[in-house]
């Protein structure tokens, strides 16, 4: 018995159809796709493109013969493209925001984001429990990576943050919240006002309690008596926190003269233009300072940790006629 197949197509704002094979056949799937004209990027997404409607429809018209003869199911999907969902989201962020969509073809594709999610919330049940077609990871460039997927149950977007890199930070701060709209344009809304604001919070106090505890680590101990790879690691780590504290300080908080000399004096002497690759000596002069003045630092960006977010008020229930249009549409008789 040939093991079962789906072919899941989505059409995109992009004139294009997205076409996802799933299931324990998939290779049938796949082979239909090909015999059909799909064509698939790096990322094993199939496409077919719309510009020329007569082709399109023939390539749709094999599509279904292929498939029946590889005895695989072919449907389509009611909602938009998320991929195109992602792009309105970033678009309407501020930065340089991109968004990489990926395929969830077999459970173990949502576990995988599963594992990197830094709240245990609606959005990581929605992975544990759901077949999903898609999810896409929006980026800043910066280090600040949010997850993105439709629940199935309403075609609600659900935006949560991704636990930072290690090398990053050691979260250790109360994940922040997830969001939810009806829309790309709501979803950059929320993610702006209400996401970000927790998130920048809680990697500056997940950066201020690994600062400290390296800090404290290091005076604790007599000079000899640690090993000094796992001193040179801490140095480096609290460098790396330096340079947001004092951007951090420098943004947000008015100094005073004697605060703006500190905090110049404190880049200076960390080094904190060639933090990769500081010479010996340098590195030595960090060290010093760092164990004599990292804890007055450490004290002015605690005083600069940004308020949390006030909570959202309790929406009001809105009729069909006042909801706000999709940023995506569909095309006039189609069905996604």
């Amino acid at each position: 018995m040939t093991p079962s197949a789906k072919i899941t197509l989505y059409l995109s704002a992009r004139d294009k159809i997205i076409a996802l094979p799933s299931g324990d056949g998939r290779r049938w799937a796949e082979t239909a796709l090909d015999l059909s004209g799909f064509t698939q990027n790096h990322d094993q997404i199939h496409t077919l493109a719309l510009d020329d409607q007569a082709q399109a429809r023939r390539a749709l018209t094999h599509l279904h013969q292929a498939a029946r003869d590889c005895q695989v199911t072919v449907a389509t999907h009611p909602r938009p493209y998320l991929g195109d969902i992602a792009e309105a989201i970033v678009a309407a962020l501020p930065g340089h925001w991109m968004a990489d969509v990926e395929p969830l073809r077999e459970q173990q594709d949502r576990y995988y984001l599963r594992d990197y999610l830094w709240e245990t919330g609606t959005l990581h049940g929605l992975l544990e429990t759901n077949s999903l077609g898609f999810a896409a990871i929006l980026r800043d460039g910066g280090g600040t990576e949010l997850l993105l997927a439709e629940r199935p149950s309403d075609g609600s977007y659900i935006v949560g943050a991704l636990t930072p890199s290690p090398d990053y930070v050691r979260v250790t701060a109360p994940a922040p919240r997830s969001v939810m709209a009806s829309d790309a344009r709501l979803a950059a809304r929320f993610i702006q006002t209400r996401l970000l604001p927790e998130y920048e919070r809680a990697v500056h106090l997940s950066r201020l309690d690994e600062a400290e505890e390296d800090l404290r680590w290091a005076q604790e101990h007599e000079p000899g008596t640690y090993d000094t790879v796992d001193l040179e690691a801490a140095l480096y780590r609290f460098r790396a926190h330096a340079i947001a504290f004092i951007a951090t300080l420098r943004e947000t908080t008015p100094l005073s003269a004697e605060q703006a000399v500190f905090l110049d004096r404190m880049e200076d002497g960390l080094n904190l233009d060639d933090l990769d690759d500081p010479d010996p000596e340098a590195l030595a002069d960090a060290g010093a300072l760092w164990l004599v003045d990292g804890e007055e630092l450490i004290e002015m960006a605690r005083a600069a940790t940004p308020a949390a977010p006030s909570a959202p008020a309790k929406p009001k229930a809105l009729t069909t006629s006042a909801l706000p249009p999709p940023t995506v549409a569909a095309a006039p008789g189609a069905r996604r």
